[in-house]
């Protein structure tokens, strides 16, 4: 049951991805345009979005989704309490100048900070790459009118080969070039002491986005980096011979810029 949550999981996630990355250009969208559009998508990968199975499936996921938030809003209450109580104890040992009970405080203040930082982890994570996703894209680069909270540099990447690659062998091949490319891209740029995030945006696609430095360096990088990775060749367990390519393109971005309109930008310029 669980793993057929998952796959049915991962396919309304495909979906989603390929409804948004159609209508992300238009200006406005309906409602009843992203159902449409949604339904497309789905019947493309042989998905009825009225089949009884379907809707056993999807409540399966619902009740899972909506198990995980009831969590996280219990863990948040619970650690909230404890921030209380500790709050509490520490204005009294500090008043009483009781080193021996600030210690034990320090210990429970870090258990505390290992806890949110692991539910920090479940909600703005990638559970493949580990680097953050669109919600963690959205609640802290972006305002509530989705614009930039400070000027960035911000590059596209889009994974070539991904879908075919889905097709035509697994997608656990596939994730696994994924994972390769987007870690090796990663530490090549903290080698260079760089300042930046990477959000996985869709399912071959990231965004990384760099403080406000040099655009002519990062393209130096990403292109020295695309040329290494051009000339490598990975072989998979199975035997299959892959090359890790991707393209990309970026942009320079000011704060109060609209997110969705440099994403416009990027999507034109980008060799898919």
């Amino acid at each position: 049951m669980k793993l057929l949550r998952v796959e049915m999981k991962d396919k309304l996630k495909k979906i989603t991805d390929l409804t948004i990355n159609e209508l992300l250009p238009q200006e406005i969208i309906l409602p009843s345009n992203y159902f449409q559009c949604f339904d497309k998508h789905a019947k493309m990968i042989d998905i009825d979005l009225k089949d009884e199975k379907f809707e056993k499936d999807i409540n399966e996921v619902l009740i899972n989704e909506f198990a995980q938030i009831d969590k996280y809003v219990k863990d948040a209450s619970v650690t909230i309490q404890e921030v209380e109580l500790i709050t509490q104890d520490a204005q009294e040992a500090i008043k009483n100048k009781d080193e021996s009970a600030l210690k034990v405080l320090y210990k429970q203040i870090n258990t505390l900070k290992s806890e949110l930082n692991s539910m920090t982890e479940n909600i703005y994570k990638d559970h493949l790459t580990k680097f953050y996703n669109k919600k963690w894209l959205y609640h802290k680069m972006l305002n509530e009118q989705a614009k930039f909270k400070k000027t960035n540099i911000v590059m596209l990447i889009n994974i070539q080969d991904y879908e075919y690659i889905v097709k035509t062998y697994n997608k656990f091949i596939a994730d696994n070039l994924i994972l390769y490319i987007i870690t090796y891209m990663n530490d090549k740029l903290k080698d260079e002491s760089l300042e930046f995030e990477i959000v996985r945006f869709l399912n071959d696609k990231f965004l990384i986005i760099f403080d406000d430095i040099d655009i002519n360096l990062v393209k130096s990088l990403a292109n020295s980096i695309s040329n290494i990775l051009y000339d490598t060749v990975l072989k998979s367990h199975s035997g299959v011979f892959l090359k890790p390519k991707f393209n990309y393109c970026l942009e320079k971005v000011n704060k109060n810029e609209s997110f969705h309109e440099l994403l416009d930008d990027l999507y034109k310029k980008i060799i898919v």
